[in-house]
């Protein structure tokens, strides 16, 4: 890296963590900075709820992170963690995590983060989800887009407040028994798995608004299942199966092969990546929108102070 830009780099975010101190501020971006590691002066500020680290190059978290007590959203996508960061199970009130697109591969203590709501870990390397997911009882939306998980835990039915799921761009081609016990589920997104059927669990939830099963390997449609699902919004684009004027008909609900110009983004709110109206909480992964903080609003001022120098001036 350029001394001069790293130099620059470096004296932004200790300008920006200093402002954050002296105004109390809640939350703090340092996305984008090129850093390796945080400053120390970090941890100074204690009235931090969020925290934006994304898009940067970190291996690892201070170990006295868990100072930063009132911590309840965090965002580390886009770094360079090869395991998960076990301070975060000292950050008691940790409501939102992402840790997408880094090479955890293993997710097994998040079953200490008892408060989490939200759980990104999109593009981890993952081949499997632990089963001590099933004690986030809190979570409502988790997104495991973009692995390599053939099998889900038993465990994932004891999340029976869980309302929005993404597991794209996976190996599964089966649910657990009870996956009927995920009673409050709307969204569910099993685009460009090998699903060649829909397991009869999901006919039993009466809250379920929206199966994506794009990209499968559907060679016939379910007729028996999806009578039981005229509630459910039903994507099938991308399969191995034929339509007929009459399925259209006999299915409303059913988005079929041989419409995709017929529909756009409009007219398929509920792509993986895209929010909706009608799920008003769903974020495409890595859009998580906690990132702004009172001093981005400032940034022009922080940038003309840098010649300045800040106080907590060093290398780190």
């Amino acid at each position: 890296m350029n001394p001069m830009y790293d130099f620059i780099q470096r004296n932004r975010v200790l300008a920006k963590i200093e402002k954050a101190q002296h105004s109390k501020a809640s939350n703090l971006a340092l996305d984008d900075f090129d850093l390796y590691t945080l400053p120390d002066v970090l941890l100074t500020c204690l009235n931090l709820s969020s925290l934006n680290l994304g898009h940067n190059r970190l291996t690892s978290l201070p170990t006295a992170l868990f100072k930063l007590k009132n911590l309840q959203n965090i965002s580390l996508e886009y770094n360079s963690l090869d395991k998960f960061p076990e301070v975060l199970q000292d950050l008691p009130h940790l409501k939102t995590l992402n840790i997408s697109h880094n090479p955890i591969r293993n997710l097994a203590p998040i079953g200490n983060l008892v408060n989490l709501e939200v759980l990104w870990c999109n593009s981890c390397c993952l081949s499997s989800i632990p089963e001590e997911i099933g004690k986030l009882i809190k979570l409502d939306t988790l997104g495991a887009r973009h692995n390599q998980i053939s099998n889900l835990p038993k465990s994932i039915c004891n999340l029976e407040k869980l309302r929005w799921l993404t597991l794209e761009d996976n190996k599964l081609h089966m649910l657990p028994k009870r996956f009927e016990c995920l009673q409050e589920l709307v969204h569910l997104n099993l685009n460009k798995n090998n699903f060649s059927y829909i397991p009869v669990q999901l006919t039993k939830l009466k809250n379920l608004r929206y199966l994506h099963l794009q990209s499968n390997e559907f060679y016939s449609i379910p007729e028996l299942v999806i009578n039981n699902m005229e509630y459910v919004k039903i994507n099938l684009l991308q399969n191995p199966l034929s339509s007929s004027q009459d399925m259209d008909k006999l299915f409303p609900n059913l988005v079929l092969p041989g419409k995709e110009l017929e529909y756009t983004l409009d007219d398929l709110p509920l792509d993986s990546d895209s929010s909706s109206d009608d799920w008003e909480n769903s974020l495409g992964s890595s859009q998580l929108n906690y990132s702004l903080s009172e001093s981005d609003s400032d940034e022009e001022e922080v940038l003309i102070e840098i010649p300045k120098l800040s106080k907590y001036l060093v290398t780190f």
